[in-house]
């Protein structure tokens, strides 16, 4: 325990809210305006001290692969090092603790082991969430069902839903506030609300949770105005949101909402010059899934066929005019092993100045491979037609070369998920696997695993590295990733 100062005169619902109390008696009359009950003050004669367990555990007990359990079944444990054994003393930590440790270690990242360059605007959110308000619940709530799954404990799944739903009741709760809409804090609950559905997913069909989420999303970026933009951490959300949403919108071939495009706009005239190639991508991948969504509504009709195959080629080529075009921080390289242990694709993984980086190539190769294999449907489709017999060489040579850019950006994807999880950067030892780092690799390893250019012993490496995931974060959708993924390669198309 450490003294953390003079504690607040606020009534306790004013200082979760973080608003200004006028400290009136019996009840503050700001609880009075929100329509929320005011349950009084704390005793000022107090002293306000903060338990450091988590801290503490986190130099002696790092969670990693070597490390015993800090749950057996659905009970707190004492947790003993070898320091602490020597010195007789003994750490019992409470299932709270845990699942605020678990959290912090995979989804907290911009401590003293956080990833070069990672974007630190959620992690700032999160350390913010203390006490007993909606955020902090959705927290433990991902921390529970996580350790649940890696323990095989049912009873935590279960606390970790009962967390859950009272978050659901106080995020209703909050959302009577205008001004606590309004907060940074609000807008990343919704996305800690994707992060617990991603992590206790039963399905690989449902890659985007975002379905159930993105109006709520975007109704709340409205209410925060302009204003959320002019800021490092306000904008930074933002940016995080508009990835989610453009991923969502690719993933499903649909047009993206006109209120995200709206705001996109807007922002780029906040973007400095190290956020600028994002926005770039971002307004390629707007114009691909307007084009993907009127080919799937449309492409019936041969006529079309063509003026939509051309389509696609310019916003591939749109696509690779963007790769032309950035700067230095945003190159990588291409590296060989040599008696690869099957950690590197085929031997041979890619460096990059950032996590970050990792992740906005792999937007790019994604949607490239989206866009040729609707290339590739659309040339199928027409063959199928009978346009000729036999078919014209433009449109064979086409057909391959797509075959040949899905195959090629499938290996491009697998090279870069080396350098998040760190193995590069010990060689022979494996690094720390960290769920804010693995998630955005989910979708672009599904991609290149349910590949129609996909072999086998690509899906097979796929599945590893999704088997790994799962072992470590508890992140079902890596699990069923997996399970579909083999299902092809029992049963290939």
């Amino acid at each position: 325990m450490v003294y953390r100062g003079k504690p607040s005169r606020a009534c306790l619902e004013c200082r979760a809210k973080r608003r200004k109390c006028d400290l009136a008696r019996p009840s503050c009359r700001q609880c009075a305006r929100a329509g929320s009950r005011c349950v009084g003050y704390r005793d000022q004669n107090s002293h306000a001290f903060r338990d450091q367990t988590v801290e503490t555990l986190g130099k002696v007990q790092p969670f990693s692969d070597n490390s015993p359990p800090l749950i057996r079944g659905n009970q707190a444990v004492s947790i003993r090092s070898e320091r602490y054994q020597q010195a007789g003393s003994k750490i019992t930590v409470s299932l709270e603790d845990q699942a605020l440790y678990f959290f912090s270690y995979h989804y907290l990242v911009n401590g003293p082991r956080r990833p070069p360059s990672y974007p630190d605007c959620l992690a700032i959110i999160y350390a913010r969430a203390t006490g007993h308000g909606y955020l902090a619940k959705l927290i433990s709530a991902v921390g529970l069902v996580s350790l649940a799954y890696l323990r095989n404990a049912p009873t935590l799944t279960q606390a970790a839903r009962q967390t859950y739903s009272w978050a659901l009741r106080d995020v209703r709760a909050a959302l009577a506030d205008p001004a606590e809409a309004a907060s940074d804090q609000m807008l990343v609950a919704v996305m800690v609300l994707v992060l617990y559905e991603t992590v206790t997913s039963n399905s690989s069909n449902s890659l985007s949770p975002w379905d159930r989420h993105v109006d709520g999303a975007l109704a709340l970026v409205q209410l925060r105005g302009v204003g959320q933009l002019r800021n490092r951490i306000g904008r930074n959300i933002f940016l995080n949101l508009r990835t989610e949403v453009l991923i969502n919108c690719l993933q499903r071939g649909v047009r993206v909402p006109i209120t995200l495009i709206n705001w996109m706009s807007e922002a780029r005239h906040f973007e400095t010059a190290e956020e600028a190639p994002a926005g770039n991508l971002a307004d390629l991948i707007v114009n691909a899934c307007a084009v993907l969504a009127t080919v799937k509504e449309e492409a019936t009709d041969k006529a079309d066929l063509s003026r939509y195959m051309s389509t696609l080629l310019s916003i591939d080529q749109d696509f690779k005019c963007w790769t032309e075009n950035l700067p230095t921080d945003y190159q990588y390289n291409t590296l060989t092993i040599p008696n690869d242990s099957g950690e590197m694709y085929l031997g041979r993984y890619d460096t990059y100045s950032g996590v970050e980086m990792v992740h906005i190539w792999n937007l790019q190769r994604c949607a490239r491979i989206t866009l040729h294999q609707a290339l590739i449907d659309l040339l199928l489709l027409h063959f199928d037609m009978g346009f000729s017999q036999p078919a014209p060489l433009p449109s064979t040579d086409l057909l391959s070369t797509s075959n040949t850019v899905v195959r090629e950006i499938s290996r491009d994807i697998c090279r870069s998920v080396p350098y998040i999880i760190h193995l590069c950067d010990k060689p022979g030892k494996p690094g720390d696997v960290r769920g804010a780092c693995i998630m955005p690799l989910l979708w672009p390893l599904y991609i290149a695993g349910t590949a129609h250019t996909a072999n086998d012993s690509l899906r097979d490496w796929v599945i590893a590295r999704m088997n790994k995931i799962e072992k470590v974060t508890g992140i079902q959708r890596a699990r069923f990733v997996a399970l579909d993924i083999q299902q092809r390669c029992l049963f290939p198309d």
